[in-house]
């Protein structure tokens, strides 16, 4: 009775970042150096639900030769990672000398190996690292310039002369016969020196001298060198720096690292956590979109410490229910028995989410954390030397109080500072702080103002910046925006630039295009208009909860029909769900928070000066500044210029104050320099 050979147990494919590896799939490698066929290397120790194909051995191969080089580096043995990038069967094949070698061999031109298929060159590459446009540009790169074989013209020739041969090509085909023999030793030599290679390899990987990967280690002794190459050029050189960019940025940590995509980003954050052991473990936030997270539960415990105002333990002794400034109970008026109360009393007052509320809570949070850590007081003793010095802290907050920029409020790494305030943010914050303080004692939880007794700064104020672009600086974009679309049309360029069309021709604030729906927008008949004209506006509501009317001009409506039906919807805005965002994610899934529509634009008006800084460098510094609260100072600016009266601009701002609409009339700086040129100039 004839006994079918058992098949070795299914081994699972290795992955490029380095699982332990099996003797199975070290004898896969070594039979490849060895120089058996892979597919019959592969039927032989890989044998998984039948036999093996072409493609599927190489790729896996690539990936075991991969884990093998992470391997040598992380045992210190570099020269190792870079042998098993050499192919034996990558060495021209020994064969019979033809006419056509002969040929090619006296005129010094050595025969060009067969080329691979792009399907045989991806297989070689990391999986998942490269889109299909990125693995054909790669192979062109490689190959592109490289002769497939032989010309009709050689081939005639090549027959011509083996009907014939020359004394001369006697001789060469004599010289190549010796070549040959020189590349099949080579080609022996590189085998045994790939076998000594594996074999010093498996007694690392089986016989416990792999070790887990340590926060010191380089990122290349692990990940994919190309990949390792990417996280090196922003500053990424070891596992624990990678660990920490991940746990400040969030899930989405791979913006801003060219040729980093999602794909090999998961890989990554995939492979940090099977080593979590020894590499520590990600928070969970870093895992999943921040619109998933449970900041509550992502966030640790409340403790005494520099941490957000939410959780913040003050010691018992200064929490303020016994404070030297105190108002006396009996005539309070705010329900808060202590100055953390007191705070989020008065933040309540604000929508929460809003621009204003987040200011405001940031600089509250500032006051009361420096009264309670460095000057060891509670909020409600401080008087008005604390005051001062709190003043002269701002303008050096110090390192224990600084963090880096855009750190999550769940982090450990979060501070409320990123660095010294400018004369202009330490005016804001006192501003600020003041009116805490004077609310406080109107509601009879202090008795008094500290900071009545600190006089104002006498500083000359500072100069007068309009944060708006020129007329040609917002031609530039528009010309811009309108090549990006033709060069290379997306979703994406078609979002950013109706997002830049209607924030600028409706002058509108980022937490008001956040919130608009499409319920928003009227279409009513013009009281004084001939007939039966009717006009587009939008209902918007801003700030201290206020509903405006904001009129749209023809262009704008236009933008958004168009952008209305890129998304799939009905071009007149009346027609869809009253509830539906006016600017989305590009899935549809929901509206676009206030955060990512300033992120969107502002790395949209940075592409826009990187191309535009090759001819007017000045322009592209501007541009490059914009964000946007830019475009509605724009709208502003360019809306007085063009002779829109000062109460209608104020209307359509919905600024409280005329003074603060009268920042945008004022001649254009052109008129007023042409002006002066005209009355002082020569001629």
């Amino acid at each position: 009775m004839t006994t079918t050979p058992r098949r070795p147990a299914p081994s699972t494919p290795s992955h490029p970042l380095g699982q332990r590896l099996n003797a199975p799939q070290l004898a896969f490698v070594r039979a490849w150096a060895e120089g058996l066929d892979l597919v019959t290397a592969w039927n032989r120790y890989l044998w998984v639900d039948g036999a093996g194909d072409a493609r599927r051995a190489r790729g896996e191969l690539k990936r075991l030769l991969d884990q093998l080089g992470h391997l040598a580096r992380a045992h210190g043995r570099p020269e190792l990672a870079a042998l098993l990038r050499r192919d034996p069967q990558a060495l021209p094949e020994p064969g019979p000398v033809s006419s056509q070698d002969a040929g090619g061999a006296a005129s010094g031109e050595a025969p060009s190996p067969a080329l691979p298929t792009l399907e045989e060159f991806a297989a070689q590459q990391p999986a998942d690292f490269y889109s299909q446009a990125e693995l054909l540009a790669m192979y062109q790169a490689q190959f592109g310039r490289r002769q497939t074989g032989p010309s009709q013209a050689d081939l005639a020739a090549s027959e011509q002369a083996s009907a014939h041969p020359s004394p001369a090509t006697l001789g060469s085909q004599a010289q190549d016969l010796e070549k040959q023999r020189l590349r099949l030793q080579r080609r022996q030599r590189l085998r045994e020196r790939l076998a000594e290679a594996i074999q010093w390899l498996q007694t690392v990987a089986l016989e416990g001298a792999a070790r887990a990967p340590l926060p010191g280690d380089p990122v290349a002794a692990w990940i994919d060198e190309r990949q390792a190459a990417r996280l090196a050029a922003v500053g990424i050189q070891t596992l624990g720096q990678l660990i920490v960019w991940i746990k400040l940025k969030g899930f989405n940590w791979h913006r801003g690292i060219p040729r980093v995509g999602p794909e090999s980003a998961a890989r990554i954050v995939r492979w940090l956590g099977e080593h979590a052991d020894s590499l520590g473990a990600l928070p969970s936030p870093s895992l999943v979109p921040l619109s998933q997270v449970d900041t509550a539960l992502a966030a640790p415990l409340p403790r005494v410490g520099i941490v957000p105002l939410e959780r913040f333990m003050p010691p018992s002794d200064r929490d303020g229910r016994l404070g030297s400034n105190r108002a006396p109970l009996a005539q309070c008026k705010v329900a808060a028995s202590n100055d953390y109360e007191a705070i989020r009393a008065w933040l309540r007052l604000r929508v929460a989410g809003t621009h204003t509320w987040r200011a405001y809570r940031k600089e509250a949070e500032r006051f009361l954390l420096w009264a309670v850590l460095e000057r060891r007081k509670a909020l409600s003793s401080l008087d008005g030397d604390d005051c001062v010095a709190y003043r002269d802290f701002l303008a050096s907050p110090g390192s224990l109080w600084t963090g880096p920029r855009h750190a999550q409020r769940w982090s450990e790494s979060w501070r409320p500072f990123e660095g010294a305030l400018s004369v202009r943010s330490q005016a804001t914050a006192l501003t600020i702080v003041r009116t805490l303080c004077e609310w406080l004692v109107r509601r009879h939880y202090l008795d008094s103002n500290p900071w009545d007794d600190v006089p104002r700064r006498p500083d000359a104020p500072s100069m007068p910046q309009l944060r708006a672009l020129s007329q040609k600086q917002w031609s530039m974009v528009q010309g811009w925006m309108e090549q990006a679309l033709q060069r290379a049309p997306s979703p994406a360029l078609q979002r950013l630039k109706f997002l830049m069309d209607f924030a600028y021709m409706s002058g509108m604030r980022l937490a008001e295009l956040a919130a608009a729906r499409l319920g928003w927008f009227r279409l009513e008949p013009l009281d004084d208009g001939p007939g039966e004209d009717m006009a587009w506006s939008i209902m918007v509501l801003g700030k201290r909860s206020k509903w405006r009317e904001v009129p749209l001009p023809d262009p704008a409506m236009a933008a958004l029909r168009s952008y209305l039906v890129q998304r799939g919807l009905d071009p007149d805005p009346l027609a869809n769900d009253p509830d539906t965002p006016l600017i989305c994610t590009l899935s549809g899934a929901g509206g676009l928070s206030g955060a990512r529509i300033y992120e969107v634009l502002r790395a949209g008006f940075e592409s826009c000066a990187a191309d535009i800084a090759v001819h007017d460098a000045r322009a592209a510094e501007r541009i490059r500044q914009a964000s946007t609260h830019w475009l509605r100072h724009t709208y502003g600016s360019h809306s007085a210029a063009r002779g829109v009266p000062q109460d209608v601009l104020q209307a359509n701002l919905g600024h409280e104050s005329l003074a603060t609409t009268s920042i945008y009339v004022r001649a254009e700086k052109a008129r007023k320099h042409r002006a002066v040129q005209k009355a002082f100039g020569n001629g």
